[in-house]
């Protein structure tokens, strides 16, 4: 059992008492940094954020993060640490796609529709705002698989570049397969009940990889809460970590089954619109990043990325961290942003 704090006056109480007070109140100001709307998709909207002191690279960087889950803000927490601010500073025109909060009406959204409909026309978009002639594709988490389907499935897409982070590409990896093997996770029984796969749902998968993790941040709370500093940080990474969203029914229905279940994806076998997805179509310059401590996407996953390509241009860095550290927090901006930066640079 945790052992309670130990105070040496009724100040440091107070102050305690105050902090539990404020981590319990009002929700932290979040996604703080200038950008505009340039581009949507159905529900998806593509956010820029203009370089602070103008473009100093040609080539846009256009990220697709996770559908669904929980919300994109995570890339631009607050300021101070902000990726998206960061890169504002660095020169790096950037882009984000914010997929949106899907309803019962999205329940026939699939992948299909993501890979070979909404991915090409938001990054064409994009570059249509930019005015370049291509982009660096950047897939953070699932997606990585999203994207490079969609770059597999149409080589002719307009990217220049592909950043691929914590993104599972051997879906025989890690905990989350053997959650949902075909055997004891019938993914059709269980979305006969629901239009949509519940957030709470998605939430508990995901509680279940650490059980621990609740009591965890309860006492790192308690042991820190008469910090105002540290309040600030942890009230707005708590914001995002419970704002869970759901998936669409049909997605969900695809990603176990094709991804998950089947490993389609690395074994060549799955198919958009019914044509073939072959990783080996891909042969652009390649950034490829793995975390030491992920227990959602082990890194021999996110490598295997790198064995299935044809690129001859591969990098693979595997930082130390976890899942949402090595792209938010003190080491995300002592090492791995910077990191990015260089790459991208390297590869304008």
């Amino acid at each position: 059992m945790t052992q309670a704090p130990a105070f040496e006056s009724d100040s440091e109480l107070l102050r305690l008492a105050q902090g539990l007070r404020d981590a319990l109140g009002a929700p932290a100001a979040v996604a703080q940094s200038h950008r505009v709307i340039v581009g949507f998709r159905g529900k998806a909207r593509l956010y820029y954020y203009p370089p602070a002191e103008g473009p100093r690279l040609r080539t846009p960087l256009v990220l697709f993060p996770y559908l669904g889950i929980s919300r994109p803000y995570i890339f631009d927490l607050r300021p101070g640490e902000s990726f998206a601010e960061f890169l504002s500073a660095e020169g790096i025109p950037f882009y984000l796609v914010d997929w949106g909060v899907f309803g019962p009406e999205d329940r026939d959204l699939g992948l299909d529709d993501i890979v070979a409909d909404m991915i090409p026309s938001l990054l064409r978009q994009a570059l249509r705002h930019a005015g370049a002639p291509s982009a660096t594709v950047f897939g953070y988490c699932m997606g990585v698989p999203m994207t490079a389907a969609a770059l597999a499935h149409d080589p002719s897409l307009p990217a220049k570049n592909f950043l691929a982070m914590v993104g599972p590409i051997d879906f025989t990896k890690g905990e989350f397969p053997r959650i949902t093997d075909e055997d004891r996770f019938d993914v059709d029984a269980i979305l006969e009940t629901f239009d949509m796969m519940p957030a709470e749902f998605i939430r508990t998968g995901f509680k279940m990889l650490n059980p621990l993790g609740d009591i965890q941040q309860a006492k790192a709370l308690l042991e820190n809460a008469a910090n105002p500093k540290w309040l600030e940080g942890y009230k707005a990474m708590n914001r995002w970590a419970n704002e869970w969203v759901p998936l669409p029914k049909q997605f969900f229905r695809h990603w176990v089954r094709h991804f998950y279940q089947r490993n389609e994806l690395l074994r060549g076998e799955l198919r958009i619109l019914g044509r073939r997805v072959d990783l080996g179509r891909i042969r652009l310059p390649i950034l490829c990043v793995a975390a030491t401590k992920d227990d959602i996407v082990p890194a021999e996953s996110a490598r295997a990325l790198l064995d299935a390509v044809s690129s001859t241009d591969t990098r693979f860095l595997e930082l130390e961290g976890g899942h949402i550290s090595v792209i938010a927090g003190r080491r995300a901006r002592a090492q791995v942003w910077p990191a990015l930066a260089d790459w991208l640079r390297e590869h304008d």
